[in-house]
């Protein structure tokens, strides 16, 4: 598939890389019906944005990921980014320390809001700065 699901700083072994990898993806077709992401997110435009994640809400229905996006002339926006429900990530094997990295940069592809709310996004995946990365929906 090509996705890696765990650092290998964790020592995951390949195996289960891909079994967190191939659970995340299968999982989330569910996670699309069930709060209708094409609902509330434009799935026909992809954003790209790099930054630090600054916190995660553990909580459900689903967690939210806090990132930091600086733009050119300094100023820090905060984005909000909807993934998948506690039980999907716990089940997956990812906790709220993995999601926040250290405070390293990473880089995040997205959905954003589909009614034009600013800084509000559905995240699809996260690719820290040492390649390790964590696969939200499957790419189209």
């Amino acid at each position: 598939m090509g996705y890696r699901g765990v650092s290998h700083r964790m020592g995951a072994s390949l195996r289960s890389r891909t079994l967190l990898a191939l659970g995340l993806a299968a999982a989330a077709p569910v996670s699309f019906a069930h709060h209708s992401v094409g609902g509330e997110f434009n799935t026909h435009q992809k954003l790209t944005l790099h930054g630090v994640v600054s916190s995660v809400e553990w909580a459900n229905p689903h967690i939210y990921v806090h990132f930091d996006v600086e733009g050119p002339r300094g100023a820090v926006t905060d984005w909000r980014l909807e993934t998948v429900p506690v039980a999907m990530m716990r089940k997956a094997g990812l906790t709220k320390a993995m999601l926040i990295g250290n405070a390293e940069t990473a880089t995040v592809d997205i959905y954003p809001a589909r009614d034009g709310t600013p800084h509000l996004g559905y995240m699809l995946k996260i690719t820290y700065r040492d390649g390790h990365h964590y696969q939200f929906a499957p790419d189209k």
